[in-house]
């Protein structure tokens, strides 16, 4: 069961993070037009001058590292400005309020077509945060202050010691039901929008009849209509069964009103397959996909979905591999046969890989050389921070450099599309499970249950 999850993880995020590239792609070239005015001033208690100009409201994109203007002004002596807004899509975007060079506050702007907004501030702003007013912003506010509330309430159940399912419950429960009134009081708003498909994601797992009724709701209009088409057939399969969720995401598909949603939920079928072990099924569903939809941005993802279920799947061989170690050695996946193998690749400046270093290097010491070999792959493409990172650490195994990062050989052989990864390989070269992001714990009991010393 923990190698299948690991399977499932590992595709949940690469469909999660095609399906952002494909929200992104698929917007069409429109802009979107908002206004904003207000006024700035400084409190007397810092300036007993009541002369408020040159305050720079900024509302900016970060697109692909350019940050790009979508709408700027200056305050006048009576600290008063307005700005038109063009941005490329309805959206939350960064405001930034600066002054002299020094930024003074960053808040957020809600920007739909013909939204016009107000905003006061004194400053120093101290704790307080920008009050920018107007349908689309208060809707905005009402999300992120439920969201908050509930984040908070979670930490107060931690410290308190009351942390257990039913508590949580009854915080998902009147956090969702927040969530979904707000689409009656700010309908047709971002923030509505957002509350409305997160009321049925957390509420998934937790109130699974309610989740699924709400989901059926939801418009195909709707811009994270596939995702809650996600959650809603997981509902449905933990209700009524595999068959019934394979059916609800068909009946998705035919309400969806654009290929881009047709494609994603024909990417959660082959999810759907696989998470009952239907890997036949699975493949035929990928296949489809890429048939289909060839001009979607998810015939990559279909790709590497037929490709790890004809590969990569659990039993199967694991694909050979010769490669040029660090040290100018050379490592063949055949040769180590009679040892289980973990195959990992990373970079060394993430994050997980550096929080679970240690718990992999005891776990090779654990198990020791002879039952476990460990060749460990970088994406880094950097050789002077793969450098620094391998010279006096110890890290034992073998160290492969692969300056062309996920485009390397290894790397496309082994459908690597998230870091860190890890393949379990057994004596004989089967592959036994794929573990993505933070699964050393998992990958632990399995090596440690292979190896006799669990």
């Amino acid at each position: 069961m923990n190698q299948r999850f690991s399977l499932l993880l590992a595709w949940m995020v690469l469909a999660l993070w095609m399906a952002a590239c494909g929200q992104k792609d698929a917007v069409e070239e429109t802009t979107v037009h908002s206004y904003l005015e207000g006024r700035l001033t400084v409190s007397a208690e810092v300036d007993s001058v009541p002369d408020y100009r040159d305050f720079e409201v900024l509302v900016a994109l970060n697109n692909e590292g350019q940050p790009d203007t979508l709408g700027f002004a200056v305050t006048d002596s009576t600290g008063g400005f307005h700005l038109d807004v063009t941005a490329p899509d309805r959206g939350v975007y960064p405001l930034i309020v600066s002054r002299r060079g020094q930024i003074l506050g960053i808040g957020e702007l809600a920007v739909a077509e013909g939204d016009s907004a107000t905003m006061k501030a004194t400053f120093p702003l101290g704790n307080r945060s920008f009050r920018v007013r107007s349908m689309e912003n208060a809707a905005w506010a009402a999300y992120r202050n439920t969201k908050a509330q509930y984040n908070r309430a979670l930490v107060d159940l931690v410290q308190s010691g009351q942390y257990d399912e039913q508590e949580v419950g009854i915080r998902v429960g009147q956090t969702t039901m927040i969530f979904w009134d707000i689409r009656t009081t700010f309908p047709n708003t971002i923030g509505s929008e957002v509350a409305s498909a997160e009321a049925v994601l957390m509420g998934s797992g937790w109130n699974d009849s309610l989740a699924l009724a709400r989901a059926l709701e939801i418009s195909p209009q709707h811009p994270s209509y596939a995702g809650v088409g996600r959650a809603a057939w997981q509902a449905q399969a933990r209700l009524a069964g595999q068959e019934a969720a394979l059916q609800l995401i068909r009946d998705f598909q035919d309400r969806a009103v654009n290929d881009q949603q047709r494609a994603q939920l024909q990417a959660e079928l082959v999810m759907a397959h696989l998470d009952s072990l239907q890997h036949d099924e699975a493949l035929a569903a990928a296949r489809t996909l890429a048939d289909t939809y060839p001009n979607t941005v998810w015939v990559d993802w279909a790709a590497r979905a037929s490709y790890e279920l004809e590969n990569l799947l659990p039993g199967m061989t694991a694909p050979p591999f010769t490669a040029t170690t660090y040290d100018g050695g050379t490592v063949v996946l055949d040769s180590l046969r009679g040892r289980l193998v973990l195959l990992e690749f990373y970079v060394p400046q993430d994050p997980i890989f550096q929080r679970e270093f240690r718990e992999r290097n005891a776990l090779y010491e654990a198990v020791g050389e002879a039952t476990l070999a460990i060749v460990s792959v970088s994406a880094e493409p950097d050789m002077l921070l793969n450098e620094a990172f391998l010279e006096g650490r110890d890290m034992p195994g073998f160290h492969i450099l692969a300056p062309d990062g996920l485009e390397n050989p290894l790397a496309r052989s082994y459908n690597i599309n998230v870091l860190p990864t890890r393949y379990l390989i057994d004596r004989e070269g089967k592959i036994i499970g794929k573990y993505v992001g933070g699964a050393m714990t998992v990958l632990r009991e399995d090596v440690m249950a292979l190896s006799g010393e669990s």
